[in-house]
């Protein structure tokens, strides 16, 4: 396809938006990222799995035999591995400085994490076109999940959980695209699915949960059966790849980190840190001003009337029971960890994975119709709110102090009209907690300050909106997929 043909699609422009804004903030330090960039400094600096002489920058690690390792799933360091790999000889000998790890850290999360969250984007449009919306909704459906959910924030952090949202979303697209077109997937297709269920595995180990909904998804319409074997292949070598950094790191293949974790949730409860769910949790999660979802992103309420619609639609119910059943399992996890609350963080970072099927199931709401005027001003009005929200977490500081009863409220919507951005002073590279800010935007290192650093943002993300604009008018405005 020619270059100009890319350009004229609204994926293209949708992408673009996307990792734009993905790619525009440094949130700094904070010891979930932290302790997973400490693995990546690890392999390559010292070629080592330990993070000995690194750990002291996060509370977040194990411990086994006097030496201390990455107490996260490790796909998430892996894939940054090749990145830092690539500019760490650029610091040249002696000490590594400070601002040379950050922007380190910034390429890792742009390359690991901003990238394929942009590429989720794509497909959950993409997904619209399964739905039979027309093409202006579903690139509405794929802007409110990329700017209106925790998917923004969490794009902008080293974390696993929006990496794993967008590998999950990506291979049950893959198949969803498959069964629409009535075909079986050919053996590239299913291999590719299986590798990125894999590898979601890899990146978050909660992410198995979506795994097993979305390979029932595939045995459900992939014939012969025994073509499965194609899926289960793929996912054999991410799989393999775990297990082997199980054995070195932690002595066998199935022992996972948590077992040797110094985070004491880790080591409470029946099953390393989660035990039965509790309502009072499911509350907190769900709808307070803490940690609540629908609080921060009321849009996403669409998704039970949605889901339903998409039920009583024959040919989209194996559909509506994955996009039902992925986020049912994320809430119960969360709803029985000992750390629920998630630490310091924006919302409730568990359930990040599970939202882009979430907003799928909101687009079954507009299967086989057009909405009235009065539930395009509900829905807008919803996604506005939602954006406005997640603008100002991402800005300031997504990594909210979890002491604070109502992050929004009390710290971030505050210090968002004060001009107060990028707030955070933990540092990546180091223990010691600095007084100045490690946080950053593009605007500031342009020289603007306060709220002045996301203008250059708003002017090409405008300029994206009337480029998608365009794309949407043109005839055939959302062609086949190129993924198919």
């Amino acid at each position: 396809m020619s270059a100009r043909r890319w350009l004229r699609r609204p994926e293209t422009a949708l992408f673009a938006l996307a990792f734009t804004a993905y790619a525009y903030f440094y949130q700094g330090g904070g010891w979930n990222a932290a302790v997973r960039f400490d693995l990546v400094r690890a392999i390559v600096e010292q070629g080592t799995l330990r993070i000995d002489g690194y750990e002291q920058n996060t509370g977040d690690r194990a411990y086994r035999d006097g030496h201390y390792y990455c107490d996260k799933a490790p796909g998430l360091s892996f894939a940054a591995v090749p990145v830092y790999a690539a500019v760490y000889p650029l610091a040249g000998e002696g000490r590594l400085r400070g601002r040379f790890v950050s922007r380190a850290a910034w390429l890792a999360t742009v390359w690991a994490v901003a990238l394929p969250s942009a590429a989720a984007v794509v497909m959950l449009a993409l997904l619209g076109e399964v739905l039979g919306l027309r093409p202006p909704w579903r690139a509405a459906l794929a802007l409110a999940y990329a700017f209106a959910t925790l998917a923004f924030p969490y794009a902008t952090l080293f974390y696993g959980h929006q990496l794993a949202a967008a590998l999950l979303v990506l291979a049950f697209g893959l198949l969803m695209r498959a069964r629409w077109r009535g075909a079986t997937p050919g053996v590239g297709r299913l291999v590719a699915v299986g590798a990125l269920l894999g590898a979601a595995v890899t990146v978050e180990y909660p992410a198995a949960l979506a795994v097993a909904a979305i390979a029932l998804y595939a045995a459900a319409f992939v014939r012969p059966w025994h073509r499965l074997g194609w899926l289960a292949a793929g996912a054999v070598l991410p799989l393999a790849g775990l297990a082997a950094y199980h054995t070195a790191a932690f002595g066998s293949p199935l022992t996972l980190p948590y077992a040797f974790s110094t985070d004491a949730p880790r080591r409470q409860g029946p099953l390393l840190g989660w035990g039965v769910p509790r309502a009072r949790v499911l509350y907190a999660v769900l709808l307070s001003r803490y940690r609540g979802l629908f609080y921060s992103a009321p849009w996403l309420l669409f998704a039970l009337p949605g889901a339903i619609r998409l039920w009583r639609t024959p040919r989209l119910r194996p559909e509506a029971a994955v996009a039902l059943a992925i986020p049912m399992m994320y809430v119960l996890l969360n709803a029985g960890l000992n750390d629920w609350h998630g630490g310091w963080g924006t919302g409730p970072r568990h359930l990040v994975p599970a939202l882009p099927f979430l907003a799928l199931a909101a687009g079954g709401l507009l299967v086989g119709r057009n909405p009235s005027r009065a539930e395009r001003m509900a829905y807008g009005l919803a996604v506005a709110f939602s954006a406005g929200l997640m603008l100002a977490a991402t800005s300031v500081q997504p990594e909210v102090p979890r002491w604070i009863g109502r992050p929004f409220e009390e710290h971030l919507l505050p210090a968002f009209v004060q001009g107060r951005l990028a707030l955070n002073t933990l540092p990546i590279h180091t223990g010691t907690v600095h007084e100045r800010r490690e946080a950053w935007n593009m605007g500031e290192l342009l020289g603007l300050r306060g709220l002045a650093t996301l203008l250059p943002l708003a002017a090409v993300l405008a300029a994206g909106v009337v480029w998608l604009w365009g794309t949407l008018r043109q005839p055939k405005a959302v062609s086949r997929s190129t993924l198919e």
